[in-house]
């Protein structure tokens, strides 16, 4: 038996969760997992057995119902609300992870690209504790010099000025 505790309740309820996803592909898949989890007599190495009462208790289980369960396993039952909140949580946390890794694949660069950006700024004699994007800047605005009114010329930019670079030569 375990404390009742939240990371467990987490395990439990998304192992319940894909054996309820499989039931159309395999009708007995919640009774397995109950078998498997509820009835194993602790020997299921996932996740405690009263961590699985407490789960179909929470759950309404006919067969788990509150007054049936020792007292562990009504703790546990009591944690499965905040469980699901934990998991809906962390699946606005993923959207996010998602949302800004797909926000941010724009501005990666290959790591001979970020090297030739420092040597050039050290030639420039810049301080190394300006930020790269600044740098980056310089390499546009360098770019953008020189060629002119053409090509990279013509493309409109906002120079960004980082403090420690100086404002008679912005990047």
């Amino acid at each position: 038996m375990s404390d009742v505790n939240m990371i467990e309740a987490v395990h439990t309820l998304r192992s319940y969760n894909v054996a309820l996803s499989g039931m159309s592909n395999d009708p007995q898949s919640v009774t397995s997992w109950i078998t498997r989890y509820a009835e194993n007599d602790g020997k299921a190495p996932n996740f405690c057995k009263d961590a699985a009462i407490g789960l179909l208790c929470h759950l309404g289980n006919p067969i788990y119902v509150y007054a049936n369960l020792t007292n562990e396993q009504q703790q546990w039952s009591g944690i499965f609300s905040s469980a699901e909140q934990a998991l809906i949580q962390e699946a606005g946390w993923q959207n996010s992870q998602l949302s800004q890794s797909t926000q941010t694949s724009f501005t990666r660069l290959f790591g001979s690209d970020i090297q030739w950006i420092q040597l050039y700024a050290q030639s420039l004699q810049y301080p190394t504790d300006i930020p790269f994007e600044y740098l980056v800047n310089k390499v546009i605005t360098d770019l953008r010099s020189c060629q002119g009114s053409q090509g990279a010329g013509s493309i409109p930019h906002s120079p960004q000025v980082h403090g420690t670079m100086g404002s008679t030569n912005p990047p």
